[in-house]
C-alpha cells in the first residue's frame, strides 16, 4: 500500500465512504503519517525485522575509528541486538583452530565410568572448570546505540576479528502500511485532527445545526489508547533473569 493508498483509506474510513462532507485535506493526513510512523517505530515490534551486518576488521585500523570507536549504521536501523566478534565459536584460549573447539575437548573427555561418589565429585569440578574456562572465550562486545543518531559505538575491548551486529530494521514504508494496526492507528489520529479543526470556530449551519466535533475526539481518544494498550500487551518480555 502506498501512501497515497493510506490517505485515501482514511479519509473513506473518515467521511463513512463520502457519506459526510469532512475530512482533513491530503496534506494534513500525510502530515500524520509521517509524524506518528515515528513514533509507531519505536513501539510497535511487528515494524521491525532481523539484519545481519558485517563490519570488516580492516576498520580498526583507520584513524576515524581509534577517534571515535563509532560506526555509523543505515537510516532503516533501530535497534541493535547484539554485537558479537566474528571467530566462528572455534577460539579457545586465543588459538583460533577449527579442530579445537570446547564442545570436542569435552566430547573427547566424555567416557563411561562407574558412578560413585568420587567419580561424581570429579566430574562436578571438572564441568565447573570447563564453565568457567568457556567465560574466557569472549566474542560479545560491550557497545552503545543511539537511535537519533544511529550511531554504534564499541565500548568495550578492541575486537581483533570482523565483527557480526544482529540489527533491528524497520520493514519498507509500504508493507508498514498494509498492517491493520498502522491503519486504525491513523485513522484514530485522522479523527482527532478532524475534531481540532472542526472546534476551532464554533457556527451553525442552516437550520441551526451544529457539528459534532466532539464525538470524533472522543472516538479517536478511545480507539488511539485500545492501540497503545495492545501494543503494550502484545510486548511481553521474552526473556527472564534468575537471582540465587
Amino acid at each position: 500500500m502506498t501512501i497515497n493508498e493510506l490517505i485515501e483509506e482514511v479519509q473513506n474510513a473518515l467521511t463513512a465512504s463520502c457519506s459526510l462532507p469532512y475530512s482533513p485535506p491530503p496534506a494534513e493526513i500525510e502530515r500524520i503519517v509521517k509524524l506518528e510512523m515515528r513514533y509507531l517505530l519505536r513501539e510497535y515490534r511487528s515494524l521491525w525485522q532481523d539484519q545481519i551486518y558485517i563490519i570488516n576488521k580492516r576498520y580498526y585500523s583507520t584513524p576515524e575509528w581509534k577517534s571515535t570507536r563509532t560506526y555509523q549504521m543505515p537510516e532503516c536501523v533501530v535497534g541493535i541486538k547484539k554485537v558479537v566478534e566474528n571467530t566462528q565459536g572455534n577460539r579457545v584460549f586465543g588459538i583460533n583452530d577449527p579442530d579445537l573447539n570446547f564442545d570436542r575437548l569435552m566430547a573427547s573427555d566424555l567416557y563411561l565410568t562407574p558412578l560413585s561418589s568420587d567419580q561424581i565429585t570429579y566430574r562436578t569440578i571438572q564441568w565447573s572448570f570447563w564453565d568457567l574456562a568457556r567465560s574466557f572465550n569472549l566474542k560479545d562486545i560491550n557497545h552503545s546505540f543511539n537511535l537519533n543518531t544511529r550511531r554504534l559505538v564499541i565500548t568495550g575491548r578492541t575486537p581483533v576479528e570482523s565483527l557480526m551486529v544482529l540489527a533491528l530494521v524497520k520493514i519498507p514504508d509500504e508493507d508498514c502500511y498494509e498492517d491493520p494496526i498502522v491503519l486504525k492507528w491513523m485513522i484514530a489520529q485522522g479523527k482527532r485532527s478532524l475534531a481540532k479543526i472542526l472546534g476551532a470556530f464554533n457556527y451553525q449551519l442552516l437550520g441551526n445545526i451544529t457539528i459534532n466535533y466532539q464525538m470524533y475526539k472522543e472516538e479517536g481518544d478511545a480507539e488511539l489508547q485500545e492501540l497503545k494498550d495492545y501494543i503494550r500487551g502484545s510486548d511481553v518480555a521474552d526473556w527472564f533473569v534468575m537471582l540465587n
